[in-house]
């Protein structure tokens, strides 16, 4: 039998320290109009009832009968060493050591066989979505296992249907499921369900939300930089998620796009940084290649094997590429620009003028010319401060191949750009895949096989390193296709089992028994918030202002267009560029307005393709599709949405206004009002029993337990409502955690 990764009495400290982050709250208000302590001791008493179980220790879980593998007979007498999967559609499925599972009639089996294999139960995951991926996933099990052996450690146990469905969810659509979602799945009885809900994930259109907040906290994606609205970025990031554009291709293209914003969003990686080669570079090259190399910008780095001369050599690929439209006047600007700001009388609409055109010159382009020098302070004897400096790639001195990388000189100065992208995103770079399957490791078991995922100069000081080469092997093996790799990863035994709920030491490494237990990322957070009060349809609504905006905002400065054409051009932006502007007067008015103009359907610079309900001046749609980031007091930024300045700057870790937040703040308000589909859902059920269940099954998607069902049950006896009850289940550790 496994061992279950935390004992009662961890669960208890762990508790402990969550009861004691409500403790400053508890004389707060559940409501605006209610004290706690005052007019709802009911409601405080069933909290606590509630903590009190949670806290106790569920009995582990125990091991199939069908733990080994058994030799098989066929009606020839054949055999075949394999361990039992399951049985579907007059089908058996059996797999073999190496990961293979192979499908026969049932009726081939010997008839002892047959009779054996209609009373197993389902060895591990069940049957899988084909027998090629199970093999594949079942290697990177046997890399987890060795790991595990190793250090004389054991594998969690398998995760309940509960559990896995809400942590699929989570993980993959980035929301809870709702209530009929859970149920639909726990009372599924195929034995394939986990491939094909992994499967149902991964083409919906909450993956497409769930990896835009990936990439944007990775990519520091914000509405505004230098400015500029980037919505145009946005919108090209989110199209090439729902095209499954290969990631070598999509950073591809990022490194390499040119032409104004307003008209190529991929510009907007580049842009980001506008003026900025150096610091992109060292961003680049961090984020894409785990390449440690920010110091290296100043100075030899002290710790890896980069050199400053090579840092500068790297950022000469970037000698001929201007951002921001500086030498590229005939394109992007600005032949007239004198001319036509001469010709506006009112000086406001001058300085409106200058902001349009500034908006326009967002743009990249290529030179002839690198003209990238080491830098005045320049102190090592390969060079002199001001020397010019010819592009040069680098290897990795544990990279054998060298098959990506010249290590040389380049002999041209043509398509810089384009020669370090192609370099950089080569399947031959053993750096490159190995980041992106690093990372999305992380986001799926919640720790890196190589910490942090930053910083890949040395693979061999990772965890598991034949592991991490094996998953940077199948990155590229999938041709850098993101959903199937993730589509792999989750059907592993190793994601789908429990959750490792201790805390873990500072210098003990993780090997991966299970995900580790995780808070919700303040986008799920979110997202499962707005999925109480509004269901599935949450995935509805789509913000797309790249297009509104451009139209606005672009200038033409094509050859035949005079002064005057650009003159009027300027005049219809400055009328469509105010509702872009920052907003002036009472501030308490302008957020009625602007909830007033979702409501209508207006074109306000937050208006979705379908507008989305907004209920006590939340507006109810997914945080991809919300300000990037939101206000600092939105619940997102509360709840550690990164503010996009720092790259992978999100944060999981309480503190004591998100449990206020938690307790007393509008999220919790909504999801109890009698409108809210969760309260909906369970006020239609005939007995309280069975709408304690249904708010369960919505929070938490699992049933209650004995004892929590008694204590509900009885809280409403005595006064409480279901509004009551949904805030105790909201403000339980279950609900923000991850398990």
């Amino acid at each position: 039998m496994a061992d279950r990764p935390a004992m009662p009495e961890q669960r208890a400290i762990r508790g402990r320290k969550y009861c004691r982050n409500f403790s400053p709250a508890l004389s707060l208000q559940v409501g605006s109009e209610r004290p706690l302590l005052m007019k709802t001791r009911p409601l405080l008493s069933l909290f606590c009832a509630f903590l009190a179980i949670h806290l106790q220790a569920e009995p582990a879980a125990t091991a199939s009968a069908n733990a080994v593998y058994r030799t098989w007979v066929d009606a020839q007498g054949r055999k075949l060493e394999a361990t039992f999967r399951g049985i579907e559609d007059g089908q058996v499925f059996l797999q073999i050591r190496n990961g293979y599972v192979y499908r026969l009639p049932l009726n081939k089996l010997s008839a002892a066989d047959q009779e054996v294999a209609k009373t197993l139960k389902p060895e591990g995951l069940g049957i899988p979505a084909d027998p090629n991926l199970a093999q594949a996933a079942a290697q990177i099990d046997m890399l987890v296992d060795a790991g595990l052996q190793k250090a004389g450690q054991k594998s969690n146990p398998l995760a309940s249907d509960e559990q896995f469905v809400r942590r699929i969810y989570l993980d993959v659509s980035g929301r809870i499921p709702t209530r009929e979602e859970a149920l639909e799945f726990i009372s599924d009885t195929s034995v394939s369900k986990r491939s094909k809900v992994i499967d149902k994930l991964l083409n919906s259109e909450g993956y497409r939300s769930s990896l835009f907040n990936y990439f944007a906290d990775m990519m520091r994606v914000a509405d505004q930089a230098n400015k500029a609205r980037f919505y145009t970025y946005q919108d090209w990031l989110k199209s090439q998620i729902s095209d499954n554009i290969p990631w070598n291709k999509m950073v591809y293209t990022m490194m390499t796009a040119d032409g104004k914003l307003l008209e190529n969003g991929a510009t907007g990686y580049l842009l980001r940084d506008a003026g900025m080669r150096l610091d992109n570079l060292s961003l680049t090259l961090s984020t894409f290649l785990g390449a440690n190399v920010s110091c290296a910008q100043c100075h030899d780095h002290p710790f890896a094997e980069w050199t400053q001369r090579q840092f500068y050599e790297m950022a000469s690929f970037f000698g001929a590429t201007e951002t921001y439209g500086v030498k590229g006047s005939k394109n992007y600007g600005m032949q007239n620009m004198r001319q036509v700001l001469a010709s506006l009388d009112d000086k406001r609409l001058q300085q409106q003028a200058k902001n349009i055109l500034r908006i326009n010159a967002m743009a990249i382009e290529d030179g002839g010319t690198n003209d990238l020098k080491l830098p005045e302070d320049y102190k090592y004897k390969d060079g002199k401060p001001g020397d010019l400096v010819k592009p040069k790639l680098v290897t990795w001195s544990d990279d054998k191949s060298k098959k990506a990388y010249t290590g040389v000189q380049t002999r041209n100065e043509e398509d810089l750009r384009a020669q370090f992208a192609k370099w950089m995103t080569s399947p031959d770079n053993p750096r490159f895949a190995m980041t992106i399957a690093n990372r999305l490791w992380k986001r799926a078991f919640g720790v890196g096989v190589r910490e942090p995922v930053t910083d890949l100069d040395d693979p061999s000081s990772s965890v598991n390193p034949p592991l991490l080469q094996h998953l940077a092997a199948e990155m590229v093996r999938l041709k850098f296709d993101i959903k199937q790799f993730m589509r792999l990863l989750y059907n592993t035994q190793a994601y789908q089992r429990e959750a490792t709920s201790h805390e873990l030491g500072d210098n003990t490494p993780y090997l991966f028994p299970g995900p580790i237990l995780r808070r919700m990322s303040a986008e799920q957070a979110w997202d499962s918030c707005a999925t109480l009060v509004v269901g599935a349809s949450v995935d509805k609504f789509k913000a797309q202002r790249g297009a509104q905006y451009a139209k606005v905002m672009n200038i033409d400065f094509g050859k035949d267009s005079s002064p005057e054409t650009i003159k009027t051009q300027i005049q219809n932006a400055v009328t469509g560029m105010r509702q872009y502007g920052p907003t002036k007067g009472n501030p308490k008015n302008n957020a009625k307005k602007k909830r007033m103009a979702m409501k209508q359907g207006s074109t306000d610079e937050e208006d979705l393709t379908v507008a989305p309900p907004v209920r006590d001046g939340l507006v109810l749609a997914r945080a991809s599709e919300l300000p990037q980031p939101e206000k600092d007091q939105h619940f997102l930024r509360m709840f550690g949405q990164s503010d996009r300045q720092i790259a992978d700057s999100n944060s999981d870790e309480g503190s004591i206004p998100q449990v206020l937040m938690l307790m007393n703040g509008e999220a919790q308000r909504v999801i109890g009002e009698n409108d809210s589909l969760a309260v909906q859902t369970a006020a239609a059920q005939k007995t309280p029993e069975q709408q304690v269940e249904s708010l369960y099954l919505s929070f938490f998607s699992r049933k209650p337990r004995e004892a929590e069902l008694k204590e509900a049950v009885a809280g409403l006896g005595s006064g409480l409502s279901l509004r009551d009850l949904t805030w105790v289940l909201f403000n339980t550790r279950e609900f923000v955690f991850v398990e």
